[in-house]
């Protein structure tokens, strides 16, 4: 799955770090890979063997691990082309998820994100399955059999038209691109999820009680563990869409302060004369940061005329500025807050600075909202 980057860090053994993208194996994917091989391993054994049995397990544990990385390898892939900054990407117990800043996000990059994972699974299960008929019977034949139908499994099951599946992501970039409205788009997607949970318990629990057969232990609980996570992973899209909803109602402009650029290599002399909050900018107009007003106030008299004002620049976090695009002003300046943590962003449009804001403004605008 493709989703936005979260503030907790990943738990779990680094596996790798890809063109600057972490690769992590999350504890809770152990639990899944003892659990592939103590469910096939017993039954493969009977046939051929405890060695070959055991082995064969280890083997499709290792090949579902693979499959989910190439599944969030091509989310990462898809996502740096389209100019996104990749975070992370993570398997574990539900899969795996690739974060990635989606700021800049459209329908149509959002949904080509979304799909190329599950169409990644779809070509390994397809070469897998004509290979395995070339060979036609034997061990190997078995285990690209095996791979094929987990490949096959994951491409179905992703594409279901509900978050926080893919095929959720892509409705939500569907209704976006028809509506104009993501919030709304996240909460329809969001809700298609609900439903799919229920279709799966009905089919999965309720018919068979009503036919009068009663499912396994093993079924309920794996159904169960499913539904909760679906579930979840709804009702919390449904959530982050009504949010989206408050913030496209947030006022960008209304909150902004007048601001100044000045160049980081001008004399500090030259902040005298400007009449709104000073910037420091890079020769490209990129701003720095503020004025440290402590290092300013013991620059000498006789200094301030050969002093530049990187000398008394005070440091910002990263992100702290931010270049909005027209359409996406809120949500960007929002995810410039929580993302370099600061208390002031520097705001520019088209590569011009237009002001700062501050968070206390903004969070008195949502709570107006």
């Amino acid at each position: 799955m493709a989703a936005p980057p979260d503030d907790h860090p990943p738990r779990g053994i680094r596996l790798a770090t890809i063109g600057s993208v972490p690769v992590y194996l999350g504890w809770s994917w152990l639990l899944m890979g003892g659990l592939i091989v103590f469910l096939v391993g017993p039954s493969t054994a009977q046939v051929h063997g405890t060695t070959v049995g055991y082995s064969v397990a280890v083997i499709y544990a290792l090949a579902l691990l693979l499959s989910v990385l190439a599944h969030e390898a091509a989310h990462a892939i898809t996502a740096r082309s389209f100019g996104h900054t990749v975070h992370r990407v993570v398997a574990d117990l539900w899969g795996g998820h690739t974060a990635f800043e989606a700021s800049r996000a459209t329908p149509m990059t959002s949904a080509a994100i979304a799909v190329v994972g599950p169409l990644t699974n779809a070509v390994i299960a397809i070469v897998c399955l004509v290979t395995s008929t070339v060979l036609g019977v034997g061990i190997p034949a078995m285990v690209l059999g095996g791979i094929a139908f987990v490949n096959g499994a994951l491409a179905v099951l992703n594409l279901l038209p509900g978050l926080p599946l893919d095929g959720g992501q892509i409705v939500e970039a569907v209704v976006w691109g028809i509506t104009k409205d993501q919030g709304r788009a996240r909460v329809v997607a969001g809700y298609l999820g609900r439903g799919l949970v229920i279709v799966v318990v009905v089919a999965v629990v309720g018919v068979p009680l009503l036919q009068g057969r009663s499912p396994s232990m093993s079924t309920v609980l794996w159904t169960v563990l499913v539904a909760s996570f679906l579930w979840s992973g709804a009702t919390q899209a449904i959530r982050n869409g009504r949010a989206l909803g408050t913030l496209s109602g947030l006022d960008v402009p209304s909150l902004l302060e007048p601001a100044a650029g000045i160049a980081h290599d001008r004399p500090v002399s030259e902040l005298t004369s400007l009449r709104a909050l000073p910037v420091v900018v890079d020769a490209a107009g990129v701003p720095l940061g503020l004025i440290d007003h402590d290092a300013l106030r013991s620059v000498p008299v006789q200094a301030v005329g050969s002093t530049p004002v990187s000398a008394v620049l005070a440091n910002a976090p990263e992100g702290w500025a931010v270049d909005l695009t027209p359409g996406r002003e809120a949500i960007e300046l929002v995810n410039a807050f929580q993302s370099s943590r600061s208390r002031i962003v520097a705001v520019s449009e088209g590569g011009v600075l237009r002001g700062i804001v501050r968070v206390e403004r903004v969070n008195a605008a949502l709570a107006r909202n």
